[in-house]
């Protein structure tokens, strides 16, 4: 039997201590888990003669890298960052967040995962050096807090097209 060696307990990760930055910002207090979805579209032709796809026949057609997370913390400084393409401002009285015209796509830099850990103490961090924010649903809760669901999409680089637009980094 294999699968479990001497170095397992020290690669198991664990994301308790998870937080986030985009462009040096803290986004807050968050709720559940951070979850990175990563990945190549590969396409194969459907070649008549076959029953699926051939060896040798595919290629890359796309690729994908994403973060998402759950935030609880409603603070203007915090949000403003993220909230780019719905809207956000400050007046006397109040922080508005939407209601902004929907012209131009608001891109964000350097967003990073800190926290992460694997068993032997070492550091995992994720970085998106430039994405695109989803902004989700508001759960406004009797029984608990309030979230807001974000979810980062990485953004190719003009210089490095073909380049997965995010990686994650153990330490050494």
């Amino acid at each position: 039997m294999t699968g479990i060696t001497a170095v397992t307990k020290d690669c198991v990760m664990y994301g308790h201590n998870g937080y986030l930055k985009v462009t040096a910002v803290d986004v807050g207090a968050t709720v559940g888990d951070f979850q990175v979805e990563w990945g190549a579209d590969q396409y194969y032709p459907d070649l008549h003669q076959a029953m699926g796809p051939v060896v040798g026949t595919g290629k890359i057609t796309g690729g994908f890298f994403r973060l998402s997370c759950t935030i609880a913390e409603f603070d203007y400084t915090n949000l403003v960052n993220v909230l780019g393409d719905v809207g956000a401002d400050s007046t006397g009285s109040s922080e508005k967040f939407g209601g902004k015209a929907l012209e131009n796509v608001s891109e964000v830099t350097d967003v990073k995962l800190y926290g992460v850990e694997r068993n032997d103490a070492k550091d995992v961090m994720v970085t998106i050096p430039a994405a695109y924010v989803e902004v989700g649903s508001i759960g406004f809760s009797k029984t608990g807090e309030s979230t807001l669901e974000l979810t980062f999409h990485g953004l190719y680089a003009a210089a490095t097209p073909s380049t997965l637009p995010g990686y994650i980094e153990i330490e050494k």
